[in-house]
């Protein structure tokens, strides 16, 4: 497996809330190479992971994570829906109502720091109306 895969079965794996340890682990048998270099990649993350995930185009990012809550929503829905236990059906629903609220928050905040913007231009040139 090259650097590329490697790094990106390691930022899912951690997406996925494995601990680093675990991840090393897993890595080191499934790619054949050494802990020592899944723990640099951990150590260079700041290098590789912005390019690897495309953060220097800031709507792709907000694509992505809208897709992660969208995609967090429906799988709780479909435990909300199997689940015979009463305790699951209420982490799912509130599992959906949090990725229901982040998705929000994620969809509304590039309006709003645009509005912020416009606002602090506008105070900057003495001109202030609401």
């Amino acid at each position: 497996m090259d650097s590329v895969s490697r790094r990106l079965e390691l930022l899912k794996l951690e997406g996925l809330g494995f601990s680093q340890a675990e991840i090393v682990k897993e890595l080191s048998q499934k790619c054949a190479c050494s802990r020592r270099t899944l723990y640099k990649d951990f150590e260079n993350r700041e290098s590789w992971q912005p390019i690897l995930q495309s953060v220097l185009n800031p709507e792709g990012v907000l694509l992505k994570v809208v897709n992660r809550y969208e995609q967090i929503y429906r799988q709780a829905s479909v435990r909300l829906l199997t689940a015979s236990n009463e305790l699951a059906q209420l982490g799912a629903l509130n599992t959906m109502l949090k990725a229901n609220g982040a998705l929000f928050e994620t969809a509304v905040l590039p309006e709003v720091l645009g509005h912020l913007k416009e606002l602090e231009e506008k105070a900057r040139k003495g001109v202030f109306v609401p």
